[in-house]
C-alpha cells in the first residue's frame, strides 16, 4: 500500500504461493546435527529448491572448480551451521547457516530443505538448532536478521523474528 501526493492510498497486490504447513513430527531418522554441510551437501540442497544455478550450469572441471570455491567460501563465512541428517542413507537433507560478527549482529543465511523432505518439520527443527545456539552463544542485544521470500514470514516469526525494514541493493558487476 502506498499513499499518493494526494492523499489517496493505491494497493498493489500479486499472487501469493500456497504453502502446506508441516504437520506432525519430524520424521524419526533425520538428526539435527551442529556443524556446516560439506561444499557437495550445500551444492546438492541448492540444487534441489532451485537456487543452485552455478552448479547445475559448470559444463567443464574449471568451471565447477570455480563454482567448489565460490561455495567453500560461503560456507568458510559461517559462524555456525546446522545439518538434517537422514540417518538411513547418510544424506544432508537441509542446513542452515549462521554467520556474523560473533559480538553483536548475526545473519540467518541459507535455510534449505530438500525439496523431497519439505513440509516434515526440518526447516523447524533446523532453525531451532540455530536459535539454542544464539540463546547459549549470542550477546544480549544482539541483533539477528534475516531475508526472506514473501509467504515465509509467519514461519520465522514463530522464533522471534519481526517484520523490520531492509534496504537491500543487489551488485550487478561480475
Amino acid at each position: 500500500m502506498v499513499r499518493e501526493i494526494n492523499g489517496h492510498y493505491l494497493c498493489f497486490a500479486g499472487l501469493i504461493e500456497e504453502r502446506e504447513k508441516s504437520l506432525g513430527s519430524m520424521p524419526p531418522t533425520v538428526r539435527i546435527v551442529g556443524r556446516v554441510p560439506g561444499v557437495k551437501e550445500f551444492q546438492r540442497l541448492q540444487v534441489s529448491v532451485g537456487w543452485g544455478k552455478e552448479v547445475v550450469e559448470a559444463k567443464s572441471p574449471t568451471e565447477l572448480a570455480a563454482v567448489d570455491a565460490m561455495t567453500e567460501k560461503v560456507l568458510a563465512a559461517a559462524i555456525f551451521g546446522v545439518v538434517a541428517m537422514d540417518t538411513v542413507s547418510g544424506d544432508a537433507v537441509g542446513c542452515a547457516l549462521l554467520l556474523g560478527d560473533g559480538v553483536s549482529y548475526y545473519y540467518v543465511k541459507d535455510v534449505m530443505v530438500h525439496k523431497n523432505w519439505q513440509g516434515r518439520r526440518i526447516g523447524t527443527a533446523l532453525m531451532q538448532g540455530l536459535t539454542d545456539w544464539l540463546g547459549k552463544n549470542a550477546r544480549k542485544g544482539a541483533l539477528v536478521g534475516l531475508f526472506t521470500r514473501d509467504g515465509l514470514e509467519p514461519f520465522y516469526k514463530q522464533f522471534g523474528f519481526a517484520n523490520g525494514f531492509a534496504m537491500l541493493r543487489y551488485m550487478d558487476n561480475k
